[in-house]
């Protein structure tokens, strides 16, 4: 079956069926916005819910890796074939998690086809707010197929509050294909701490950032 028919079968199917896994992509159209630090957090999150897979389709690998550290969390490394790899997984999750790089590629808009909620974080600088421009566009032609995509934005890895922070929230709210999540990651010692430990903050002592984090998975699950 080629790749059409197959994303045409796919997005049908699941469109029909309110029991089949929820399918959350986490990209980014910039490097080093935390993009990978924010999958490996949800991914504990989700598995401390229910059966979860992590994905990472992502050519770098680091979710792959981080996972590799530990027993408790699935996850696959995905090159090629996305669509192939879910109609495997159908059914055997309640959770699936894909870490994709934003590049336009093949397996970025495949993710965008077939997931629940899409969640795009970005920090709050003109460099990378610049890039929501193009992710917007992307998620408007695939909610021509995938009507039900749940776009989000992250405002992640912020100083203390600034006034760059206030405006970066004002400048998001203009992106109509997004909602932006209430709560804003800030640059914290401890999300650093947590991937070198292949741990989520939310696994390790008290602190400003495991509140946060666990604030921002309320909102998304």
């Amino acid at each position: 079956m080629d790749q059409a028919k197959m994303l045409r079968r796919l997005v049908e199917e699941r469109q029909k069926n309110e029991n089949g896994p929820k399918i959350i992509a986490i990209t980014s159209g910039k490097g080093g916005v935390g993009k990978t630090t924010l999958a490996t957090n949800l991914a504990v999150a989700l598995n401390n819910k229910g059966k979860s897979i992590l994905l990472d389709a992502d050519e770098q690998q680091s979710a792959f890796k981080w996972a590799n550290q530990r027993e408790d969390i699935k996850c696959i490394a995905v090159h090629s074939n996305l669509l192939e790899k879910l109609e495997e997984l159908d059914n055997q999750y309640e959770y699936i998690l894909i870490d994709v790089a934003g590049r336009d590629s093949t397996i970025f808009r495949e993710a965008l086809l077939v997931s629940d909620t899409l969640v795009v974080p970005t920090q709050p600088s003109l460099l990378d707010l610049d890039v929501l421009s193009y992710m917007q566009e992307k998620v408007k032609i695939a909610k021509q197929t995938n009507e039900n995509l749940d776009a989000y934005i992250a405002i992640n890895r912020a100083s203390v509050r600034t006034k760059e922070l206030n405006d970066a929230i004002e400048f998001v709210k203009e992106f109509d294909e997004f909602k932006l999540l209430n709560t804003v990651l800030f640059e914290r010692k401890q999300f650093r701490d947590a991937i070198l430990e292949s741990k989520s903050v939310t696994e390790m002592s008290s602190s400003k950032a495991k509140d946060e984090m666990n604030q921002l998975i309320i909102e998304l699950i």
